[in-house]
């Protein structure tokens, strides 16, 4: 597997709950900085550190790199490296540029542009060029648009994923609440999971309101294989109260 593959299992990510508990951080800090591990059969194969940040412009800017790690590094040698800004208009969240770089293994590139007044999206490096659905998202942005989503209250809803090849519907529905022991400390989660066909693979993800609907831990399961998980290794920006409080 990809380093790139591995970031983009990382990079679907989604949460829940309407942020009614008064400690819920329900909103992402000016600046943030999340490590995650990626492992398999409790192999680690990767690690991805994403940071972001609020633009001046009022935009976001969130920027990760994955590496294999370990034993994994002397089969994996690519890296891949993401930079996806898209601002906030209410509750909806509007992609404005997605770039992404593999490098070391397979090399792949896309520079993606939304252009919402002409309503298309365009790859600056390939010139491919598609119509934009309404809830169209990048491989980034569509983690915080479910962020967006749950803070309205919803327990299911979609978004079009543009991978640079194609257009995908991915659905989704919250599944319950409960409490997972994290490198954070044990945290109150909501369990989301995306819906597809049966036998098809599809993602779990295990995401804490009080750090801005983040994802703590990530399951992609396929019938048949053994589950690729991601988790939370470390996490800054977020108030330290918030932080202290989860750990009591």
């Amino acid at each position: 597997m990809s380093c790139g593959r591995a970031n983009n299992i990382l990079l679907l990510f989604l949460l829940l709950c309407t942020g009614g508990a008064a400690a819920d951080q329900t909103q992402l800090p000016e600046r943030f900085r999340a490590v995650y591990s990626l492992s398999q059969g409790g192999v680690t194969l990767a690690r991805l550190e994403r940071e972001g940040h609020r633009a001046e412009d009022g935009s976001y800017v969130i920027e990760s790199e994955a590496r294999p790690v370990g034993l994994a590094a002397w089969i994996l040698r690519a890296t891949s490296r993401e930079r996806s800004q898209w601002r906030l208009e209410g509750d909806r969240v509007v992609p404005l540029r997605y770039f992404y770089e593999e490098t070391g293994g397979r090399e792949k590139s896309m520079d993606l542009f939304f252009d919402w007044e002409k309503g298309i999206a365009i790859d600056h490096r390939s010139h491919r060029r598609w119509e934009l659905p309404e809830d169209a998202q990048d491989q980034t942005s569509i983690q915080f648009a479910i962020m967006a989503a749950l803070r309205q209250g919803k327990e299911r809803f979609h978004f079009s994923l543009l991978d640079g090849k194609r257009i995908k519907s991915h659905h989704y529905r919250v599944l319950a609440r409960k409490r997972l022991d994290t490198a954070l400390g044990r945290l109150e989660v909501v369990e989301v999971k995306e819906i597809r066909p049966p036998g098809r693979r599809h993602s779990i993800f295990w995401c804490s309101p009080r750090h801005a609907y983040l994802p703590m831990r990530i399951e992609q399961r396929k019938r048949g294989t053994i589950p690729l998980i991601t988790v939370i290794e470390e996490l800054k920006g977020f108030p330290r109260q918030e932080l202290a409080r989860a750990n009591r």
